[in-house]
């Protein structure tokens, strides 16, 4: 009883990571195309700059990073457990591993130095050095997404195989 219950709360952490990631790329794009929204609106005086968007993107950032790394220990955790009393293989328990530290580098690493990159002034974004950075990160999200995708089609796959 209590293994399925560790086993809900393990897919339903897993499709949250998924969905929030899924969001923050639309998130994303949305803030970047934010001030031709109010550009073309002729009804509307409001200025949206660059540095209103970073501090936005920034806010989600930190958010998504706080959910990420809670998420990375129970995946931790439950990949651990389930491997040592032989409810999991070790090809799950690697890809489990596998999130795990891509979830705790992109909190650890990324996220902090995201939210000062969208923070600061715009010209701190534009340099090549934060360009570079941000195309890291939105890699390191990509894989995450990819990893975790597999990960919880796996996991449903040995559960249904073993039944």
């Amino acid at each position: 009883m209590l293994a399925r219950i560790l086993l809900s709360i393990y897919l339903i952490l897993i499709g949250i990571c998924i969905g929030m990631i899924l969001m923050f790329g639309f998130t994303f794009d949305s803030i970047e195309n934010m001030d031709m929204i109010f550009r073309g609106n002729e009804h509307t005086q409001t200025t949206f700059t660059k540095y209103d968007q970073g501090i936005i993107i920034s806010s989600i950032v930190v958010q998504l990073s706080n959910v990420l790394v809670v998420c990375g220990f129970f995946i931790l955790f439950y990949e651990t457990i389930s491997y040592k009393f032989k409810k999991s293989n070790i090809f799950i328990w690697l890809l489990g591993l596998a999130n795990t530290a891509l979830l705790l580098l992109f909190h650890f690493v990324y996220s902090s130095n995201l939210s000062k990159i969208f923070s600061d002034e715009p010209k701190v974004a534009a340099m090549p050095s934060s360009e570079s950075f941000l195309n890291q990160s939105e890699l390191i999200l990509k894989i995450l997404f990819i990893t975790l995708i597999i990960s919880f089609f796996t996991r449903i796959l040995f559960i249904n195989s073993k039944e």
